[in-house]
């Protein structure tokens, strides 16, 4: 008797495991029926106003990466079938948001712009830029001075919106796709500046990648291709990095170089070696003038200081970049 129902206990267990996992399974291969740019991330994805296409970017890669219909991003650029895009070229990613109505002040006797900036705690020379056809000497009794809202403040690069697309800068986009780049010369890849390097390729102390190093210099310090190459972006849609030129070589090489001042050269330009693309500055996310200079194999970012010639600048310590 005892027997018997040890045996009907057990069976009764195995019945409730094997359900257990056929439930389990059925759980794991049904179909969610949603893409994976439509299901909800674990943690909120913080999606950025524009990108920056690199090699071996698809439409599809882009959205899955950033967790966002392909639609929309078809939609805000204007793409057309069969959706191609180039390196270089730069994507929104979001639509730009809703101006803020600006506020409007009536002159009353006795006050000043600068009064009116202290006020509304605005720098005077936007108060300025803001109203320019105001004479802040001649200023009338009524007269109506516009107010920048806070969000709508000039020179704040995270406050303003992403441009429209620009057919011009698309059009230049593909005829330097279709430039091919020079051949690479037998000497190899050179430093585009002399100087200290401030911070090395890969994991950085704070948690962050480095894709490139980061090489002190003097503002206005000229910036030199590194190899032969094709220009396929020059500007500053990206505001980490500032004013930056990317350049593509043969053999899937790709070079770029960011944070300067001044811009010499322009998409579709064919560059030689050690030739002046730029200069130093501070433009970007860092603190003191410097260049930060990436190499690519592909859309693989590598190590330069395995690439660049022997000379090792000293090393100081990280500030920037």
């Amino acid at each position: 008797m005892v027997t018997r129902t040890v045996r009907k206990r057990r069976s009764i267990r195995r019945a409730v495991i094997l359900m257990a996992v056929l439930l389990g399974l059925g759980a794991c291969a049904a179909p969610s029926g949603r893409t994976p740019w439509q299901q909800k991330p674990a943690k909120p994805l913080r999606v950025p106003a524009q990108h920056l296409v690199m090699p071996g970017d698809t439409v599809y890669g882009i959205a899955r990466r950033y967790r966002i219909d392909p639609a929309t991003i078809i939609r805000l650029n204007r793409l057309e079938p069969p959706y191609r895009i180039y390196v270089g070229q730069v994507l929104r990613l979001r639509p730009a948001p809703p101006q803020p109505a600006a506020r409007w002040h009536r002159i009353r006797r006795g006050e000043t712009l600068s009064h009116l900036a202290v006020r509304y705690r605005i720098p005077l020379g936007e108060l300025l830029a803001a109203n320019p056809g105001i004479d802040p000497r001649r200023l009338r009794v009524g007269q109506r001075v516009r107010i920048p809202a806070r969000d709508d403040r000039l020179g704040s690069a995270a406050a303003r919106p992403a441009p429209e697309p620009d057919p011009a800068a698309l059009a230049r986009a593909r005829r330097a796709a279709a430039t091919p780049a020079p051949p690479l010369s037998r000497a190899g890849f050179l430093w585009p500046v002399e100087g200290p390097i401030l911070a090395r390729f890969g994991r950085r102390r704070n948690g962050l990648e480095n894709d490139g190093i980061n090489i002190a210099a003097p503002e206005g310090t000229p910036v030199r291709a590194a190899e032969s190459g094709v220009v396929v972006y020059a500007g500053e849609a990206i505001p980490a990095f500032g004013r930056m030129v990317i350049l593509r070589h043969a053999g899937g090489w790709l070079t770029a170089y960011a944070h300067n001042r001044t811009l010499l050269v322009t998409v579709g330009d064919v560059v030689r070696r050690g030739q002046i693309i730029a200069k130093v500055g501070q433009t970007g996310e860092v603190d003191r003038p410097q260049l930060h200079f990436q190499l690519r194999r592909g859309r693989r970012p590598v190590d330069p200081l395995a690439h660049l010639p022997p000379r090792r600048p000293r090393m100081v310590a990280a500030r920037g970049g």
